[in-house]
């Protein structure tokens, strides 16, 4: 009979326990936390003479985290709160009283893409741009800039010509044709000239989904996560501007020249491009940086003229390889 109690008593501890699992799991599934990423390279060695251990924890853990801890505090207990980044900033624009939720999620996102697009330079080299030669990113940028040094000057006067923070991006469409774009505020890439842009599919799939499953600290009554990105998509446009949720990147009132869609074609090549435009390279335009970093308030030319140093070429000839592969014949 002992024999018996003791495998009926532990048979009910097993069941209890896992009684306890399933409790958990279901717990587990009812709250999804934004999770920061850790970076491919450590952050106490810095980024050369580019940024220095300590503005780059700054930016990689100290403000993404902030970011994303206060993404997270806005999302619990709203629609919002089970979905991934991108499908954050695609629903939380289209609504003004979720401009915050909109706001966090698109700058954590852009500054993700940001720390992907650097690496630390090589110890025998002063640059990236070995793994640069014989790609077609570089014929690509031969072909719009005529040389990489002309491009980066392109790219770096796109930067010095934003007053405010913001980010650039070097972007390509589905046919490999490429342009420099800059984006203002928390501005996103996702959306172009009022309609939606099917390449925040590839965002998620270039950054990674930064949703974690995580015990909830209150029962939530969040609706499920989308199935896709999506879903629940209108035409209206997410903001570009944290503080005008409605503006959209075609009505920013910018003068023509770098910071316009309608600007010439050698700073900023966007008239031939499609509709939906990939992210290769992106570069925060934020003085925190600069200024943390050493640079002083107006060494934004010198952290320009760095950060071609640690720029991740393999990086952004991996994307474009993949979003505009080749065509044989």
């Amino acid at each position: 009979m002992s024999s018996i109690g003791t495998r009926l008593a532990a048979g009910t501890s097993r069941s209890t326990r896992l009684a306890a699992v399933r409790t958990q799991a279901c717990r587990v599934q009812s709250r999804a936390l934004h999770h920061r990423r850790e970076l491919s390279y450590p952050i106490e060695e810095g980024l050369g003479t580019f940024l220095p251990p300590r503005t780059l924890k700054m930016i990689a853990e100290d403000y993404q985290q902030g970011l994303l801890d206060r993404l997270n505090d806005q999302v619990r207990g709203t629609s919002l709160e089970n979905k991934n980044i991108v499908q954050t900033i695609i629903e939380g624009a289209q609504d003004p009283s979720k401009v915050l939720e909109y706001n966090y999620a698109s700058e954590a996102l852009n500054n993700s893409f940001f720390l992907e697009s650097v690496k630390p330079p090589p110890p025998n080299a002063t640059s990236h741009e070995h793994t640069l030669r014989q790609t077609n990113l570089e014929r690509r940028i031969r072909y719009h800039w005529g040389s990489l040094a002309h491009f980066q000057s392109s790219f770096s006067a796109a930067a010095l010509g934003m007053f405010s923070s913001g980010w650039v991006w070097l972007v390509a469409d589905q046919d490999s044709r490429l342009g420099i774009m800059p984006t203002f505020g928390t501005g996103t890439l996702l959306v172009r000239s009022n309609q939606p842009s099917d390449a925040y599919i590839e965002w998620q799939q270039i950054v990674g989904d930064t949703v974690v499953p995580s015990s909830p600290s209150s029962p939530s009554s969040a609706s499920p996560s989308a199935s896709s990105p999506l879903s629940g998509m209108s035409l209206n446009p997410p903001p570009l501007n944290p503080h005008t949720p409605s503006r959209s990147m075609s009505r920013l009132p910018e003068p023509k020249g770098l910071h316009s869609l309608e600007a010439s074609q050698d700073e900023i090549p966007l008239k031939g491009l499609g509709k939906v435009v990939h992210p290769l390279l992106c570069l925060s335009v934020h003085e925190h940086a600069w200024v943390d970093a050493g640079y002083g308030v107006w060494g934004k030319e010198e952290y320009l003229k760095r950060f071609w140093t640690v720029t991740n070429w393999a990086n952004a000839s991996k994307i474009l390889d993949k979003v505009a592969p080749v065509k044989t014949q």
